[in-house]
């Protein structure tokens, strides 16, 4: 699927995006496959789409912390349109993330299933996305990893689309 010319306009706030990664070239690339490798995963990063003044962005926990960044700028991913009521209250506490640290050490516990979801000082990705998710009212069970939220949706019965940049990147 085509972001500009399908996605785009039919992606929603509160719908989840999922990367996977195919690269070595990099130490950046080998981390994110050894995520890969650990969690036995296609997956390696999840995050949340927030529609605002029609553009679309990505809120997500990542090295720097929970960020906001522009989709468009991290094609090609999966996106997993959940259809949810994307609430005031799930919006005041997605934000008020922002800026909050990324932990690997939380990552690398979510694999083993040690993570205290609880916690909400400290963020990956896979924690954060469940935790703005239960503020919409989705409680996902499994682990906080990235192919925990993706299997916890598909088996909700949301769909999961490649969505690649129009110009093939």
């Amino acid at each position: 699927m085509k972001y500009e010319g399908e996605a785009r306009a039919a992606i929603r706030s509160g719908d989840v995006l999922a990367w996977s990664h195919s690269k070595w070239r990099s130490w950046y690339d080998f981390k994110v496959q050894m995520v890969r490798v650990f969690t036995q995963s296609e997956y390696c990063h999840v995050g949340l789409a927030w529609v605002i003044a029609e553009r679309v962005f990505i809120l997500e926990s990542v090295t720097a912390g929970v960020r906001l960044f522009p989709l468009s700028k991290e094609l090609p991913c999966y996106w997993i349109p959940t259809s949810l009521d994307w609430t005031e209250q799930g919006e005041e506490f997605a934000l008020a993330q922002l800026g909050e640290p990324y932990s690997q050490f939380q990552a690398m516990l979510a694999f083993f299933d040690k993570d205290d979801k609880s916690d909400q000082s400290i963020w990956e990705c896979a924690k954060y996305v469940q935790a703005v998710l239960a503020k919409l009212g989705v409680d996902l069970p499994g682990r906080a990893t990235p192919s925990a939220v993706v299997l916890d949706l598909q088996r909700r019965g949301y769909p999961v689309m490649l969505m690649e940049a129009d110009d093939g990147n």
